[in-house]
């Protein structure tokens, strides 16, 4: 019998993969606008990935169709798919954009400024103005141990979700 474990760690390589490309779409939105419209079909999809890799898990091995066994493999999937996200969004950022959150920020504060909705925003604006003059900005390394943080904690809420969704799916029916 593979661990759940050993499951886990296979299904982590194409977590990993989506996640570098939902890393990219924002990472690259700056020099390449249109990848940006990547980002919330890739968020949509990401629940529908891990209920694929879930269930391939549970149908491998119908002994691990338990809420504790399915949530922890969900957990350790997305945990190892976010360290190869991370690795590859932090050496982007270290070595090829090491300005991303500053840019990201400005550019961001330049679109809201020059909207038609700039007043409903102004007190918006000057705190991230004062933020990037105050040097108040995260590095890039904080950013993307911020990210991946993020990443695993709504991971595990997301791989609980799915695993009751799975076990309740395949419970036979009493009537």
């Amino acid at each position: 019998m593979i661990s759940i474990y050993r499951y886990a760690a296979n299904a982590g390589l194409p977590v990993g993969l989506y996640l570098t490309l939902l890393s990219a779409s924002i990472l690259l939105s700056l020099q390449l606008p249109l990848i940006s419209f990547l980002t919330f079909p890739l968020l949509i999809g990401f629940p529908f990935l891990i209920g694929y890799l879930m269930e391939r898990i549970a149908r491998s091995q119908p002994a691990y169709r338990r809420v504790a066994t399915l949530w922890l493999g969900g957990i350790y999937m997305i945990i190892f798919g976010t360290l190869i996200a991370t690795l590859l969004s932090a050496l982007y950022i270290k070595f090829i954009n090491p300005t991303f959150v500053y840019s990201y920020i400005s550019n961001s504060l330049d679109v809201i400024e020059s909207s038609q909705l700039a007043d409903r925003y102004a007190s918006t604006s000057e705190i991230l103005r004062q933020a990037i003059e105050n040097h108040l900005l995260p590095n890039g390394m904080e950013f993307v141990s911020s990210i991946a943080w993020t990443t695993c904690f709504l991971g595990s809420i997301l791989s609980l979700l799915l695993s009751l969704l799975l076990c309740r799916a395949r419970k036979p029916r009493i009537s």
